[in-house]
């Protein structure tokens, strides 16, 4: 490989080497995925706080359906944007309910909080 070229291969373990499937999600994408989860859930797919076995290939189905021509699969790509979902559902949900001075604003959708908590927020979590 020449130098200061980028490359999107890694090394394993074992010296084996393997492409990246590295994914960006479309905003379109993303909100036809939101929308067929909220199916399932109105079509008793989620029990007891979990999706039923084989809801990832109702998504992928759906994806298909809605989306024609698309190369999302279950796995990577739908697997991991929940997986990313859920990491940040749990950052959002410890910070809105651990007093730290941030809210949700009901009228806009977005987060509020004081200066002094945001230059906080970006020491510890975004430059510690």
């Amino acid at each position: 490989m020449e130098s200061g070229g980028s490359s999107s291969l890694r090394l394993r373990k074992k010296g084996k080497k393997t492409e990246r499937n590295q994914r960006a999600w479309t905003p379109s994408e993303e909100k036809v995925l939101i929308g067929l989860m909220k199916e399932l859930v109105a079509n008793g797919w989620k029990t007891e706080n979990r999706f039923k076995p084989g809801y990832f290939l109702k998504l992928e189905a759906g994806m298909f359906k809605s989306l024609p021509g698309t190369d999302i699969r279950v796995s990577p790509h739908i697997t991991s944007k929940i997986t990313i979902w859920k990491r940040f559902h749990g950052s959002l949900q410890t910070m809105l309910n651990n007093n730290s001075g941030i809210g949700l604003n009901a009228d806009t959708g977005l987060l509020d909080c004081h200066n002094n908590y945001w230059d906080l927020i970006v020491k510890v979590c975004i430059f510690p």
